[in-house]
C-alpha cells in the first residue's frame, strides 16, 4: 500500500499479502470502505502517538521542535497520512476525518511548543505560533513529494534542515 497506494490495493492484495483468509477480513469490514475507515484511524492513532513521543517534555522547546523534524524519513516512501490525503477518496468525509484529525493535532502539538518557545524568550511573540507549526507540516509534506517527484530520498530530509536554520535565525523579541 505504502509503494502504490491505497486505492491502486485490492482486498485480495491485502489477504495476499497477509497471508489470512477471505473470510477473516469480511468478517471484520463490510468492504473496503469500512476497512479503510479503520486503517485511517488506526494509522492516524499512531501517528498522534508518536508525534507526542517525538516532541516529548525533555529539552528547550526549540529543541523539541528540532526533534520533530530530526526524525528519519525516507522521502521515496512518503508520509503515510499525507499519502492517504492525495488519495482521491479522501473526499470521502469518514476517510478524510482520521487524516485531518492527525495534521490537526500535530499542528496543535507544534503550536504549543511553539508557544513554549516564545514564553521562553527563544522566539518573538509577535509570531503566530499556529503558522508556525502549520508552516512545519508544510515543509515536511512539500518535502516528501519533492522527494517522490525528483526521486531523491533525501530532499526532505535538506528542506528539514533548511527549515531548523530558519527556525534558529527568527527574531528572539
Amino acid at each position: 500500500m505504502w509503494e502504490r497506494g491505497y486505492e491502486a490495493v485490492s482486498p485480495r492484495d491485502l489477504l495476499d499479502e497477509s497471508g489470512a483468509g477471505q473470510g477473516s477480513l469480511y468478517h471484520h469490514f463490510k468492504g473496503k470502505l469500512t476497512w479503510r475507515q479503520w486503517l485511517f484511524g488506526e494509522v492516524s492513532d499512531e501517528m498522534c502517538e508518536f508525534a507526542r513521543e517525538t516532541v516529548g517534555m525533555d529539552g528547550s522547546a526549540l529543541d523539541r521542535v528540532f526533534r520533530y523534524l530530526d526524525v528519519s524519513r525516507d522521502g521515496l516512501k512518503g508520509c503515510r497520512m499525507g499519502r492517504f490525503a492525495a488519495e482521491s477518496s479522501i473526499a470521502e468525509a469518514s476517510l478524510r476525518k482520521p487524516v485531518e484529525r492527525y495534521f490537526r493535532e500535530l499542528q496543535r502539538i507544534l503550536a504549543g511548543v511553539f508557544r513554549e518557545a516564545q514564553a521562553d524568550g527563544e522566539i518573538a511573540k509577535r509570531l503566530d505560533a499556529n503558522e508556525l507549526a502549520l508552516m512545519l507540516i508544510t515543509v515536511v509534506q512539500g518535502g516528501f513529494v519533492v522527494s517522490r517527484v525528483y526521486r531523491d530520498r533525501n530532499a526532505i530530509n535538506r528542506a528539514t534542515e533548511t527549515a531548523k536554520s530558519l527556525l534558529k535565525s527568527l527574531p528572539t523579541r
